[in-house]
């Protein structure tokens, strides 16, 4: 696991936001529908801002990002460096047409075309490993739970809405705004029991 004084949070705070990140509460189900472990190996494509890789760089051995924007791999590779988070390799590369020759505990996709990533890299997951896939849009959940379905993945899609509550000694309810959609989390796992 990264060598981190910080909370993960923390380092989180410093980061360079580019395109929309993966926010905590989604982390948080990936984490708890995974079963995370810090001993895992984990390939993330679609890097963008970094988050993602960077907060699990925080729980895993290891963590390995593509992203294909040179100018988001680029400001990533810097943070990654100024974080001194040694845990975290981030490849400037289209994950469709890298060559990927290892094994992994998890692989998160968060990009466009993840159904025909899924296709590609299931033979890149180690037995019982997770796939996670991040999607704005029901239209893309739809064609990566085709393909997961298709290899006979085990497949839940969740969403994660938060709301606070205004409680006070005359009224509670809820406040009138959130963390409400920010994406579809779709879990495919291909069992051998």
């Amino acid at each position: 696991m990264g060598k981190q004084t910080k909370s993960t949070l923390d380092l989180l705070k410093k980061i360079k936001r580019m395109p929309q990140v993966i926010l905590p509460k989604d982390v948080a189900l990936i984490v708890a529908y995974t079963g995370l472990r810090s001993d895992w190996r984990v390939l993330d494509a679609g890097t963008g801002s970094g988050f993602l890789a960077l907060f699990l760089s925080g729980l895993v051995k290891e963590v390995i990002s593509y992203e294909k924007r040179k100018e988001f791999a680029d400001s990533v590779k810097k943070q990654v460096k100024k974080l001194g988070v040694k845990n975290l390799k981030i490849i400037n590369k289209d994950i469709l047409l890298a060559k990927v020759k290892r094994k992994f505990d998890l692989i998160t996709l968060d990009m466009k075309f993840a159904e025909d990533a899924v296709k590609k890299l299931d033979r890149n997951l180690k037995e019982n490993g997770f796939f996670v896939v991040y999607s704005p849009h029901i239209e893309q959940v739809k064609k990566v739970r085709d393909a997961l379905n298709k290899m006979e993945y085990k497949v839940v899609t969740v969403e994660n809405i938060v709301r606070e509550w205004k409680v006070t000694e005359t009224h509670t309810h809820p406040i009138p705004s959130g963390i409400l959609h920010t994406g579809f989390l779709t879990i495919g796992r291909r069992t051998t029991y």
